[in-house]
């Protein structure tokens, strides 16, 4: 996965740096528990240099190198488990045996990341299609989450078709794709074993995946991922990567208010070059952060001047539109320390 999905461990760092740093905050509204980890650069792959954990002030175990510390609760769990540390974060280690330990493993795992859907119709020819896509049966699962790439999406729609919401879902079905949407079916193969999608309109009657636009799959996959809480296991985050790619303008904005109600519920990071996308953002003071690479080719994080960015919507339509413009300069103000430079 590091090298086939990612480019190797060069491509994951930043210009000029040897280590890779991790860190994530979960809290409960009670306590808050806080993870650390640094990946070091070794033989053209990562090793472990440095991992802690937290709650509060207090230190749960600090792992630097092969020297491990932990506090009186955490000390006599960690002899046992020492062999698994040259492969294994001491974190994945300690789970199950430290309650701690274990809430921020599952918070991890309970991440649920989504990159482009892989709408792309056979036609396309061989090595063009990913082997499993939106468009491909699925062998019958039963499933709570949309695969990346949303390859398992008849099993999702199997799943949601037999949950007493349906009919909810279905009325989402048909205000963000065609009121002309009489049903979703998961039609089964004839060689059996295999269900597939189709798509019922009234006035042209059923139509089947490999049939349907990019856009229809997206934003079904999309509705999908909204109405999917992860089933056993609900989503501690929820990660997408360009969710407008191949949808119609006009529906962007109906997919930001679905996933603005998902924010109710969990947090949401949407990456983005869409203006569309930004104008439909219902608080982009707090909603949004520019993400960009400074002289030094280095990433550099700005949030929008709350007041500055209010005064210039009097005007424009929205932060996409302010962008579009040229002015969101104007409104994400520069760090001090680059400002001097």
């Amino acid at each position: 996965m590091l090298n086939d999905g990612h480019g190797g461990v060069s491509h994951l760092l930043r210009r000029g740096e040897s280590e890779l740093k991790l860190g994530v905050d979960i809290t409960d509204g009670n306590s808050s528990l806080s993870y650390a980890m640094t990946l070091g650069r070794r033989d053209g792959s990562f090793v472990i240099e440095h991992e802690s954990l937290h709650q509060g002030d207090e230190v749960l175990f600090v792992r630097d190198g092969d020297a491990i510390v932990g506090s009186p609760s955490v000390v006599p769990q960690l002899a046992p488990r020492t062999y698994r540390l040259m492969k294994w974060p001491l974190l994945v280690a300690m789970s199950g045996a430290i309650p701690l330990a274990t809430r921020m493993s599952n918070a991890l795992a309970s991440i649920e990341v989504h990159v482009p859907f892989a709408t792309q119709a056979r036609w396309f020819g061989p090595g063009m299609v990913p082997e499993r896509n939106m468009r491909v049966d699925n062998i019958v699962q039963s499933t709570g989450r949309v695969d990346r790439g949303g390859a398992n999406l008849p099993n999702v729609v199997h799943a949601l078709r037999n949950r007493p919401d349906w009919p909810d879902t279905l009325e989402a079905i048909k205000l963000l794709i065609d009121d002309d949407i009489t049903d979703v079916t998961t039609p089964a193969s004839a060689s059996g074993g295999n269900i597939g999608i189709a798509i019922s309109y009234r006035t042209s009657g059923s139509i089947p995946a490999f049939a349907l636009s990019d856009g229809t799959l997206a934003l079904l996959a999309l509705i999908a991922i909204a109405r999917l809480d992860g089933g056993d296991t609900p989503r501690s985050l929820l990660v997408l990567d360009e969710p407008d790619l191949h949808l119609h303008p006009g529906a962007i904005a109906q997919v930001v208010a679905l996933l603005e109600q998902c924010g109710e519920h969990q947090p949401v990071v949407i990456a983005t070059h869409s203006d569309c996308l930004l104008d439909s953002l219902s608080e982009p003071a707090r909603a949004t952060v520019l993400c960009e690479l400074d002289d030094h080719r280095r990433l550099r994080l700005r949030r929008p001047d709350r007041t500055q960015l209010d005064r210039w919507l009097t005007e424009y339509r929205g932060l996409g539109h302010l962008r579009s413009e040229g002015y969101d300069r104007l409104v994400f103000p520069l760090p001090r320390t680059a400002e001097k430079a």
